[in-house]
Formats: C-alpha cells, structure tokens, sequence
C-alpha cells in the first residue's frame, strides 16, 4: 500500500552511560554524555513527531529492558554492516512497506525542527535525494523518494570527505539532488559548548543539555518514559557509537 505522508527514521542508541558519544564522553564524562544524548534524541524524536511524518526509532542494538520510551512511534533495530549498510536497509524496509518518502536523521543535532523536516519531504517532490550537510563534512540527514538510488557504495564513512564523496557518487549515477542548511551535531565537547551559545538552539533545550552536562538534570531513567519499548524487528549488531547515527 503506497503512502502519502512521509516517514522520518530516526538512528539512535539507548542512552546507556558508556555506550553512547564515546567522543563527547571524552570530553564531558561518560554519565554526561549520555545525559546529553537522551536529551537530543527526545528533541529529535519530538521534532519528528511534530513534522506530521510516520515515525520510526532504529536503534543500533536491542535495548535493555530498563529503559523506556515517552513519545509514541516504531521501534526497530537496525540491520547489519557499516552505517551506508544500514541506511541501505532502513530506505529498503520502508520503501517495501509502501513508503513514498523517507528521511533518514541522526539523533544528536539540537537544532533539527520541524520544519526542516517538512522541507526534505516537499524537496523530494523535484529531487531523488536530500543531504542534510553537517559542519564536521558529513550529513546530519539524507532523504530518498521511492525507489531510491544507489547512493551509499564507496563511501568513506566518519569522514571530513563523506559530503563531499556523496555529492561526486549522486553526480555520477545522474541524480537530482537539493540540500539543506549545514547544521552540527553534537560528538565533541567542542560542539556541545557550541550548541550551547547558539542562539538558534531553543532556550529550554539549551538550560536542559548546560544541565546534563553538569550532573544537574533528572536521572536517565527519569528523563524519559519508563513505559518498555515494543521492538517491531530485531537485527542484533553491536558495532560502535559511531555508526549509530545518520551523521558520518
């Protein structure tokens, strides 16, 4: 069954102290860090939610029975390989499924909105694809209309050159592509502190994350739901932080 309204898939971790943003724990501690996480991936999902898509949580692993999610959506686990391996599976299970357009999203960039979203869908009414340019030289969302195009082989993931090689890769198979604004995700202590004076970032999201990283915000068992997930397929994978997120 074809549908009409688009589908987000949102790639993110459960934020467990230790397993998530091993690079911004570097910097900030590892209960920090998850902190933060948890925080940028309900924003990421609220945003989801609030751009009128189907939502889809693809999580890199199964998560613990501990842990719970608020906000209303699918949850899945994320198939097998490096991220161009898995961003492959996500467009192909939703365009299976009769999806028209998919937008693929990390969970870690505080200043994703709505309306960005709502603006990768409407672009791919005129184009194959939309990037989503991160300022680190990769992509903070890729969107596809159906079928979708070969555009993750050869790729050099976690790359200041993953941008750059997709554009080159969507030039040479022929496709018609548009692009978003460049935001930043947040994988260091550098971009947090960034995040944190950007004026774009809304203040109450902003206060939560100065919170989290301090030690000052409610405890990552409170900070969401306790209500267990229900996981529709299970692709268990235990690859690292980074191949999480749809940023590279």
């Amino acid at each position: 069954m074809t549908r009409t309204r688009p589908c987000v898939v949102v790639f993110g971790r459960e934020p467990a102290a230790g397993e998530v943003k091993t690079r911004l724990a570097a910097g900030i501690g590892g209960a920090a860090a998850a902190r933060v996480y948890a925080i940028t991936l309900e924003h990421t999902l609220e945003a989801a939610v609030e751009s009128g898509a189907g939502v889809v949580l693809s999580l890199a692993a199964a998560p613990s029975s501990e842990w719970g999610l608020g906000i209303e959506c699918t949850i899945e686990v994320q198939g097998t390989g490096d991220l161009g391996d898995r961003m492959v599976d996500a467009f192909d299970r939703r365009f299976s499924e009769g999806e028209e357009r998919v937008i693929i999203i990390g969970s870690d960039c505080p200043l994703i909105t709505p309306e960005h979203l709502q603006a990768a869908a409407d672009a791919l009414a005129e184009n194959d694809v939309v990037l989503g340019p991160a300022v680190d030289g990769g992509y903070w969302l890729v969107a596809q209309r159906r079928p979708g195009v070969d555009l993750f082989s050869d790729i050099p993931w976690s790359s200041h050159d993953t941008l750059e090689t997709t554009r080159r890769r969507l030039a040479g198979i022929g496709a018609a592509w548009t692009e978003l604004e460049e935001l930043r995700d947040v994988d260091t202590r550098e971009d947090l502190e960034a995040a944190l004076e950007d004026p774009r970032v809304p203040k109450m999201l902003a206060d939560r994350m100065r919170a989290a990283k301090h030690g000052l915000s409610q405890s990552l068992s409170e900070s969401l739901s306790v209500s267990k997930p229900q996981i529709d397929s299970v692709h268990l994978d235990s690859d690292s932080d980074s191949d999480s997120d749809c940023d590279s």
